[in-house]
């Protein structure tokens, strides 16, 4: 009985896809299939056309994560970051990015080097798990930016430009 059972519940279900466009295609290469459906229709930005010039924020129980990116050039930004780890611990700086399709080379200003590559989808700019260790220098006690992320409230460099940090009075001027 359960064979017959299952036997026509597979003849249903392989019916359920007739009439549904294929993606070209299968496993992982599907789903950059649908990205690139989903970019033609304009649903999600094309990673490679945008502009990277904005405020992005994250708001978490303890507070408010932000990013600005201030175009200088084609492709290069000032950028400026807060990362809130509570009431007193943080992780605050400025520096500069590059942009290349999907990959935002970033160097902080400071006295120690401070280098990652950050990932940006024309949406969400994602900072990666692990980051140099003269980066702790931006930091409070306790307090990291690793795998801190950031989404689009505002584009442009106006907006960016009124991005408010707590030590730094603006992040991006």
């Amino acid at each position: 009985m359960f064979v017959l059972l299952s036997g026509a519940l597979c003849g249903l279900l392989t019916g359920c896809g007739d009439g549904l466009p294929s993606l070209p295609g299968g496993g992982e290469s599907a789903g950059a299939a649908l990205d690139a459906r989903a970019i033609e229709a304009g649903i999600i930005p094309d990673p490679r056309k945008s502009d990277l010039a904005g405020r992005y924020e994250t708001r978490g129980d303890i507070g408010v994560d932000k990013l600005c990116a201030v175009k200088k050039s084609s492709g290069s930004f000032d950028i400026g970051f807060l990362s809130v780890s509570g009431s007193e611990s943080k992780c605050e700086g400025t520096g500069s990015a590059r942009i290349n399709g999907e990959k935002v080379e970033i160097i902080l200003n400071g006295q120690a080097d401070c280098k990652f590559t950050a990932r940006y989808d024309g949406f969400e700019l994602r900072f990666p798990a692990v980051v140099d260790s003269g980066c702790a220098q931006y930091c409070s006690d306790r307090a990291s930016f690793s795998g801190t992320h950031y989404f689009m409230v505002e584009p442009g460099n106006s907006a960016a430009r009124d991005t408010l940090g707590r030590d730094i009075e603006r992040l991006c001027s």
